[in-house]
This record gives C-alpha cells, sequence and structure tokens, in this order.
C-alpha cells in the first residue's frame, strides 16, 4: 500500500477545508462517492429524538394470568409484553410492571428490592441508519491517517445501517482511519438529555466515538473508547460527562465538558492510539468492519410503577424500602401505595384502570 494523494485530495473537498476551493475539487472525477449527491443540504433542527414505544414488563413469581393485557395495552401505545424481565438490569422505556405475585414469595421481595436500585431511563432514536436518508448520507465522510502521509483507508456503504470498513495500517507512522460529518448546520442541540446511544454490528475491536461543540476543523475532539463483540449486536451508552477533551490523541485536562447544546460534528475511528501517548489494546492491523444501526440518546427517567393484583403488608413495605410506587385494586378503581401517594405525570389513569379491568375479567 503507498500513499494515495487523491484519497487526500477528496478529503480536502467533502469537508470544505480549503474553503472556495472545495467547491472546485468537488466538481473534478472521481471527488464525490456513488450515489452521494452534495447538494443535499440536512436541516439539523429536523432531528427530533423520538422516544421508542413505552413498554410493560411482566415480573414476580406467577406470571400466566396476563397473558389476556397484550392484545387489550396495545391500542393504548404500549410495546409487546416482555416475559424476560431481569431485576436489576437497565429499565429502558419501562414505566409499568406487572408483578404476578398474589402472595409475594421471597423472591418476590428480594426482586422488588433490586428493581429499586435498578437504573431507568428514557431512551430516544434520533438517526435511524437502516432508513438511508441522503440528506445524513451526504454529511458523511471518510478521513484517514493520509491527511499525515498514512496508507490506511476506509469508506462507507449503506449496507444494513452506516457500514464503516476498510483496511487500517501502521505504515507511514499512520494507524487510523475514521469517518467524520461535515458541520451541522445549525448544531446539534441535545442539552436536554444525558448522553449517546449507539446500535452497531462490531468486529471485537475497540473504536472511538467523538463529538466537536465547536465548528472549527482542528477544534477539541470529545471522545469516549468503545468495545465491540464480534458476535451478537452491540448497545454503547455514552454519557456526555464521560467523554474527555482530546487534540490529536492527547487529553486537555483543563478544558470545559463537552457542551451537548451545540454539537458540530460526529465522528467514528479505530486507531492504534488511546490517549497520552498509550496503544489501543484491543487493535489489530488489517480488515475491520463497524456498523451502525441507529443513533439515539438517553437520560435518566422515572423509576417505574409496580402493579399488583392484590395489596399484602410485605410488598408495601418493600416497596416503601425501595423506593418505589405501587397500585393495586381498590373498589372499582386503584389505590397508590408505597413510596408516592400519586402517580408519575407520564402515567395516565386510563392505562392503570384498563390493566385492573383486564385483571377483574380474567379472575
Amino acid at each position: 500500500m503507498t500513499w494515495n494523494p487523491i484519497r487526500l485530495l477528496k478529503t480536502l473537498a467533502h469537508f470544505e477545508v480549503v474553503g472556495p476551493l472545495s467547491k472546485g475539487l468537488r466538481r473534478l472525477p472521481g471527488m464525490v462517492e456513488p450515489g452521494i449527491s452534495m447538494t443535499n443540504t440536512l436541516d439539523t433542527r429536523s432531528l427530533v429524538p423520538v422516544l421508542a414505544q413505552p413498554k410493560i414488563a411482566l415480573g414476580g413469581s406467577t406470571i400466566d394470568q396476563f397473558d389476556a393485557l397484550a392484545p387489550v395495552l396495545t391500542p393504548l401505545g404500549y410495546g409487546v409484553i416482555s416475559k424476560a424481565l431481569e431485576p436489576g438490569a437497565n429499565l429502558i422505556n419501562t414505566p409499568l410492571i406487572l408483578w404476578g405475585a398474589t402472595n409475594p414469595e421471597a423472591a418476590d421481595l428480594a426482586a422488588i428490592a433490586q428493581l429499586g436500585q435498578a437504573a431507568a431511563y428514557q431512551e430516544a432514536t434520533l438517526i435511524n441508519f437502516c432508513r438511508l436518508d441522503p440528506a445524513i448520507a451526504a454529511l458523511w465522510g471518510s478521513l484517514d491517517d493520509g491527511v499525515m502521509g498514512g496508507v490506511s483507508t476506509s469508506q462507507i456503504q449503506w449496507q444494513g445501517g452506516l457500514r464503516f470498513s476498510g483496511q487500517v495500517s501502521t505504515a507511514n507512522s499512520g494507524g487510523f482511519a475514521s469517518i467524520r460529518t461535515r458541520n451541522l448546520e445549525p448544531p446539534l442541540n441535545l442539552s436536554q438529555w444525558q448522553g449517546t446511544v449507539l446500535h452497531a454490528q462490531g468486529d471485537g475491536q475497540r473504536y472511538k466515538w467523538i463529538l466537536r461543540d465547536n465548528p472549527g476543523w482542528d477544534s477539541l475532539a470529545y471522545c469516549r473508547s468503545f468495545d465491540t463483540e464480534a458476535t451478537g449486536s452491540n448497545v454503547i451508552r455514552t454519557s456526555f460527562l464521560d467523554m474527555v477533551a482530546t487534540r490529536r490523541a492527547r487529553t486537555v485536562p483543563e478544558a470545559s465538558p463537552l457542551n451537548p447544546a451545540q454539537l458540530y460534528s460526529m465522528q467514528l475511528m479505530l486507531s492504534k492510539f488511546e490517549y497520552d501517548g498509550d496503544l489501543n489494546p484491543a487493535f489489530s492491523p488489517g480488515d475491520f468492519e463497524l456498523t451502525v444501526q441507529s443513533l439515539g440518546v438517553y437520560r435518566q427517567g422515572a423509576k417505574p410503577v409496580i402493579v399488583l393484583p392484590k395489596s399484602s403488608p410485605e410488598m408495601v413495605a418493600q416497596l416503601k424500602v425501595a423506593g418505589l410506587t405501587g397500585v393495586v385494586p381498590h373498589n372499582q378503581s386503584f389505590a397508590v401505595i408505597g413510596a408516592s401517594t400519586g402517580l408519575p405525570p407520564e402515567i395516565p389513569i386510563a392505562v392503570i384502570e384498563q390493566i385492573l379491568q383486564t385483571l377483574r375479567q380474567s379472575d
């Protein structure tokens, strides 16, 4: 492999690094990737996080009685009821849990205690890369070590998502390949969220997720390294507060934290270096491939409300200790028990009433 000056020119043209000359470069044959129109522009105000459909999970020692609820709740806007609730796991978009324990066992009480310690998240999709948007596609371009004389190469393919692949080499003092967006206009405002979520298929390597809150080409890069599994899907949740300010792989401790209210660019990178001269422990030169199906955002959500078929002193006490709120049938309505005397605003009363009515009919 030898250094390719054409790739350098394509990089300069795509990212408009050379000002007005960029438009001239893009008119030259082969400067723009096939199928990509640089006239497609994205108004980032159209990128509005879309909350995933809320889920109602099942827990407890006896849950079969809730099978009739799925067709009742789907028209109310809730996802398919899951019977795979794992106490202590992250609760993502799960505002309600139906607890099938008329006479709670010790295991039920212990599971409630673990639920009180579990992280509850709201997650929303920002970009679904599996649905190709020409304006989104036109943003992304390769940015490899060829800009400094290296010979690594990467490309973007829209196959099952945003497919970042190529060959990375340490020849000519190189050792990184990346894809980056051109500056977003206006900058993306994600100040109402705590971080990003990537849903991806990896290859076992360690990559970097990079955001910038300044439009400058060589501005501070806020990085977070993440490992991938070669088999199965990968969910990479990155807090904005955990992203490290760097400049050319050197940390900048005195820098301010990332400002998620003005995000100008995004980048994915495979590099032989971690930070401050340390090597990437999972780095392997040669072929690589990372496919990102979607980019989302997350924030801490309210703890789920536990719906019980009936009240018991043991459950009421355990809910209070765990900081959880529960509801139980009471006459023809319901009573709120546990840590709170009222429902959180995101739980419609009509949904609780429909659940309890269905439970009464199935008895």
